[in-house]
């Protein structure tokens, strides 16, 4: 399962702030739960990447499906992490911003 980690860590995109709030040591996770976690950690960026390129029904799609993805990883057991991937991408966003 640490491979599977390590995938989903490697996404697209100028977001490299955003590391993995689980370490390798948790490797307790069904592999459900890394799809939706990897799922959500890819989201994530993308959101930030594409809000000033698409309109704002196409960020709101972004934002459905962050959501849905959220909801099914808190239904999986896995609310703290996800809960953690979306503080370091809102951590992350707002200093992209500021440095703009």
């Amino acid at each position: 399962m640490p491979d599977q980690l390590r995938h989903a860590d490697k996404t697209k995109g100028g977001m490299e702030e955003m590391v993995s709030p689980f370490t390798e040591s948790e490797t307790s996770y069904s592999p459900l739960q890394l799809h939706f976690l990897g799922q959500l950690k890819r989201l994530l960026p993308l959101r930030h990447e594409q809000s000033g390129q698409i309109n704002d029904e196409g960020v709101r799609l972004i934002d459905r499906a962050i959501y849905s993805t959220y909801c099914d990883a808190v239904d999986l057991g896995v609310a703290e992490e996800a809960q953690k991937l979306l503080h370091r991408s809102t951590v992350a966003s707002t200093k992209q911003q500021g440095e703009e």
